[in-house]
């Protein structure tokens, strides 16, 4: 008898001991922050799934960014991650720069129409194909001149041949960066003398060609495995960019002008900002908006200030096809599970934040037309309500959304257009 009992209570204790293991309950009601917008797109949200922006945030973002460069880098913004003519204006404003960065042809007539002053560096190479489509689109009126304010990127020797030849059939001068390999490992001239020696056969051919400088992104840096650390990653791939940089020094007769020294990015500018860099400008975008997959320490004072925000269609209980006779246990188990949410829209790069406590339901499967969340009665959403998504990146999302809505201090303020829409 004794013994039955003392198994009795082990196994009372066993059950305890797994009940206190089951997840937490996540669900809160929405932050103030969140209340507030809530409130908000439910008088004028539209109903339907739209990008915010919060201008106060990524103002104050902007002015970390200055303060860092303290003036002594220069900034170039990327517009693949800020692809809004709006936005891009209202940036070039604050920083009191023309320079961008472009990685999309499609968006390269649309700046030189709204930016007829602009300076654009090419972030990619692109196939001489899609530079001739530029030339032949590029309408005759307006004052931007490819010349001097187009820089296309060259990667490797047969490219720049490309070019070369394509400047030649043009009966134009081109004007080219050097994309080097800093240790991304993506591409690019690989070694100082593979630069060199392109350089050379440039010079020997003397096509209608000017090297501009040279773009190297070191984003391998952030990802330094701990036996290399940040700090050595970074001192290897500035020592690189230098080596590369003193080869095109012996080619000046091929500069327009003191040569461009592009890199960094929104994941390592800070580093070159704060010590030693061969840089002379900078390429940065994300930071401004800070959507998730830019969560790191060097970007920690940046705030997320883009959202996507889509209402409830539905709310029901959490409960799955086929699993019924296991519902109340499994959710009594996991009270994370107790509510499901439909929501106008989805299959989104994002995350849900608020109200704190959903997550996708990957019992259920994604949807785009009707994705659902799961939650616990925590949440206290209610049909009509909003949920909140921050985006993991900024850059192909903006391009999705027919516009982006703009918040200034509780208000929406304006919209503006993704880049080359009308």
């Amino acid at each position: 008898m004794k013994r039955r009992h003392l198994l009795g209570a082990a196994g009372a204790a066993a059950l305890l001991g797994a009940w206190a293991l089951r997840p937490p309950d996540r669900g809160h009601p929405y932050e103030d922050y969140f209340a507030a917008l809530n409130r908000l797109l439910r008088q004028e949200g539209g109903g339907l799934p739209q990008l915010v922006i919060d201008l106060d945030r990524l103002d104050a973002n902007a002015d970390l960014l200055q303060r860092r460069l303290g003036g002594k880098l220069p900034l170039r913004l990327v517009t693949k991650s800020l692809a809004s003519g709006g936005l891009l204006d209202y940036l070039a404003r604050r920083f009191g720069v023309q320079r961008f960065m472009v990685f999309q042809a499609a968006h390269l007539v649309p700046l030189a129409r709204a930016f007829p002053m602009a300076d654009l560096l090419l972030g990619k190479p692109l196939p001489v194909a899609a530079a001739l489509g530029f030339y032949q689109q590029l309408p005759s009126y307006l004052s931007f001149e490819p010349a001097t304010q187009m820089t296309w990127l060259v990667d490797s020797a047969a490219r720049l041949q490309a070019y070369g030849e394509l400047a030649q059939a043009l009966g134009r001068r081109l004007q080219v960066a050097m994309e080097i390999d800093v240790g991304l490992g993506r591409g690019g001239f690989a070694t100082p003398q593979a630069l060199g020696d392109a350089l050379q056969g440039l010079k020997n051919a003397q096509m209608p060609v000017r090297v501009r400088g040279l773009m190297g992104y070191d984003a391998q840096v952030v990802e330094a495995p701990f036996w290399i650390g940040q700090a050595r990653a970074h001192a290897e791939s500035t020592a690189r960019y230098r080596a590369f940089a003193e080869v095109l020094q012996a080619f000046h007769a091929l500069l327009p002008g003191p040569p461009l020294l592009n890199g960094a990015g929104s994941l390592t500018y800070p580093l070159h900002a704060s010590g030693d860099s061969p840089l002379n400008e900078v390429a940065v975008g994300s930071a401004l908006l800070k959507p998730g997959a830019f969560d790191t320490e060097a970007l920690a004072e940046h705030r997320p200030a883009l959202w996507i925000a889509t209402p409830v269609l539905k709310a029901t209980s959490g409960g799955l096809p086929y699993l019924q006779g296991v519902q109340g246990a499994w959710q009594a188990w996991d009270r994370n599970r107790q509510r499901a949410y439909y929501l106008y829209g989805g299959r989104w790069p994002a995350e849900p934040v608020a109200p704190p406590g959903l997550a996708f339901d990957e019992g259920y499967g994604r949807s785009a037309d009707q994705d659902r969340l799961q939650g616990s009665d925590g949440t206290a959403l209610a049909v009509d309500d909003w949920v909140f998504l921050r985006p993991f990146l900024s850059e192909g999302l903006l391009g999705d959304f027919g516009e982006l809505r703009l918040l200034r201090r509780g208000h929406l303020v304006g919209r503006w257009q993704p880049l080359g829409n009308a």
